[in-house]
């Protein structure tokens, strides 16, 4: 019985073209819009994912500035503030922390044969090499004895090699940074613009980094840091790892808790809960547009039961039962809806894949999200096809038959 009432009703959509693609247009459009806006924000988070990867991931924390009460304000001058043996410290007195790096940043100009280029310089350590995922293209990166002699050297990124060099190798040549003369050592890797697109990463290219003992010396002039980077060995241990650096901190410090701690770990939770809020929202308007096209397909369906009234009378007389009349219109509305959100599906491929010429758009097709806007589709059909089906079922044949 299957593929005679499947037939029937596809003889009744192709018999009211524009009906049904008036009727089915709804479904499309809410699937599209579904399988659009989750693409959209699945792309956000891994785009976010592997940014925070590529500077560090997990396992990177921050030690920074903590706002003081007014009782502590009073006790300020009794600590140093975060400097580089507060880093020192951490590394040999922390078995959780795997590797440590003060850094120290300011805005100076480089120059090199007349060419000028205004850009952060930041005094560091080797270790920052590992928490940060910097790579290096050419030369050597600062080394203890670099920190130990104070060292005038320093290792550009590649914009900033490109911009005072053009075609010139940079690797060995001096250059002068706030007017002070500095050797080049290594070059970071290039991470260069996909083109029609935003690189998230290109911050890189834009790198000045020298020894942290030498920025002190020559350049801040006091032992402060403007930060402590720190690499844990176990994130599952992360909140053990943070008591552990707070209690060498605070002997440091005379007990003044002025540094606070900002981990990958608590960014990513909160850009969890930001992304479920966003899927949920954006559900909601996909949503929305899919109800919009059930109530259609109940609209049309309830038209189609009256205007075949005399036709469900015939039926009935000559032996169809309330189940063949029900299963006639139910399986009429899966196919709209079917229908719908196949095409629906393509659409919102289709749309995703423009978005993705766009700069800043990254989104993420997910195999899992089109099904479950499929699905949400066809349970619409279904849902919105029962009234209108079970009242064709309903109706008295005589009546029926009688109808004009």
């Amino acid at each position: 019985m299957i593929l005679p009432v499947i037939n029937m009703g596809m003889d009744e959509i192709k018999a009211h073209k524009l009906r049904t693609i008036l009727t089915m247009l709804g479904v499309v459009l809410g699937v599209a819009s579904l399988i659009t806006l989750f693409s959209v924000v699945e792309g956000s988070k891994k785009k976010s994912l592997e940014w925070m990867k590529e500077v560090g991931g997990f396992e990177k924390m921050g030690i920074g500035d903590q706002e003081l009460k007014n009782a502590d304000k009073l006790r300020i001058n009794r600590s140093k503030g975060r400097t580089y043996e507060d880093s020192i410290a951490i590394i040999n007195k922390c078995d959780l922390v795997k590797c440590v790096s003060p850094e120290a940043v300011s805005r100076y100009t480089l120059s090199y044969k007349g060419k000028n280029f205004r850009t952060n310089v930041y005094g560091v350590t080797e270790g920052i090499l590992t928490i940060n995922n910097y790579e290096l293209a050419y030369g050597r990166f600062i080394t203890d004895w670099d920190l130990v002699r104070r060292s005038r050297v320093c290792i550009i990124g590649a914009t900033v090699a490109r911009e005072l060099f053009r075609s010139e190798f940079p690797l060995g040549k001096n250059i002068y940074i706030n007017n002070q003369y500095f050797t080049i050592v290594g070059i970071f890797k290039d991470y260069q613009m996909i083109v029609g697109k935003r690189n998230t990463l290109e911050f890189k290219n834009y790198l000045v980094s020298m020894p942290i003992t030498t920025f002190q010396d020559r350049f801040s002039g006091n032992e402060r840091v403007s930060y402590l980077n720190v690499q844990v060995k176990d994130v599952s241990r992360l909140s053990e790892t943070i008591q552990q650096v707070k209690n060498v901190l605070l002997k440091r410090h005379f007990y003044l808790e002025d540094f606070m701690f900002d981990s990958r770990e608590e960014g990513a939770e909160r850009m969890k809960q930001q992304n479920l809020m966003y899927t949920i929202l954006l559900g909601c308007i996909g949503g929305i547009s899919l109800l919009v096209g059930g109530i259609g397909i109940m609209n049309i369906m309830l038209a189609s039961v009256t205007a075949r009234t005399r036709e469900i009378g015939i039926r009935r007389a000559i032996g169809a039962t309330k189940a063949n009349v029900l299963s006639q219109f139910l399986v009429e509305a899966l196919i709209i809806s079917v229908v719908g959100g196949l095409l629906g599906i393509l659409a919102g491929l289709f749309i995703v894949k423009m978005f993705s010429y766009l700069p800043e758009m990254a989104p993420s097709i997910e195999l899992g999200n089109i099904l479950l806007a499929f699905s949400f589709s066809v349970g619409v059909g279904l849902f919105f096809g029962v009234y209108p089906a079970r009242k064709a079922a309903n109706i008295n044949p005589i009546e029926a038959l009688r109808y004009e």
